[in-house]
């Protein structure tokens, strides 16, 4: 299992650097990235609170932009399909080469907002001095180990997620309650206070990593 990296990078360098200091107000989401030819990979953004001629021009003037193409354009902004040259800083060549997989990212006036795929810490570290070496400013806003397909989901443990299946199966959180934290302990095979506080660690683990 790989690891999943949220960062962000700043340099004057990296794609799309000047045409976003040139509409500060633009927020430029990455929704996917298409890495045929690694030079030059193709972004498919969505653009939000920026004029869109304004942003189309400055497009037209990013030295790290070979093309770019509106591809609909909706309330919550425009999506674009946009072809980026080599820059200076080519983070999308160096993913390629460490078996990275990019997740998406932000770009705003203060830099990159970015997640990706790592196979390992090697990659990571390895990534982080790519940026360094030219210029490039590395944070590690957060680093989560990629679960298997078998793990419970939003951090759980296998006791806590099942706790909580069979106290919903049996309407412990029904309005009004079907089940007793007892009733509730006997399917489990443990006692009742025992299987509050399971559930109480549960909800608390749920809340945590869904809000």
């Amino acid at each position: 299992m790989g690891l999943i990296a949220e960062y962000r990078v700043t340099s004057l360098e990296l794609p799309l650097t000047d045409a976003v200091s040139a509409v500060p107000e633009v927020t430029v989401y990455i929704e996917r990235i298409l890495v045929i030819d690694p030079d030059r990979p193709v972004v498919l953004c969505r653009v939000v609170d920026g004029a869109d001629g304004e942003f189309r021009d400055a497009l037209a003037a990013d030295g790290t932009v070979a093309g770019a193409t509106t591809l609909d354009e909706t309330d919550g902004g425009s999506l674009y399909r946009i072809e980026l040259r080599d820059p200076p800083v080519p983070i999308y060549r160096k993913f390629v080469e460490l078996g990275t997989t990019p997740l998406g990212g932000i770009v705003t006036v203060d830099g990159w907002w970015g997640r990706a795929r790592f196979p390992d810490r090697e990659a990571l570290a390895e990534y982080r001095e790519f940026c360094a070496d030219r210029g490039a400013n590395f944070h590690l806003e957060r680093l989560t180990r990629e679960s298997s397909a078998d793990d419970p989901p939003f951090g759980l443990t296998r006791e806590q997620y099942k706790a909580l299946s069979v106290a919903r199966e049996m309407g412990y959180f029904a309005v009004p309650r079907e089940a007793s934290t007892d009733e509730v302990g006997r399917r489990l095979g443990i006692s009742g206070p025992s299987t509050s506080e399971r559930l109480r660690r549960g909800i608390d683990r749920l809340l945590g990593n869904a809000l």
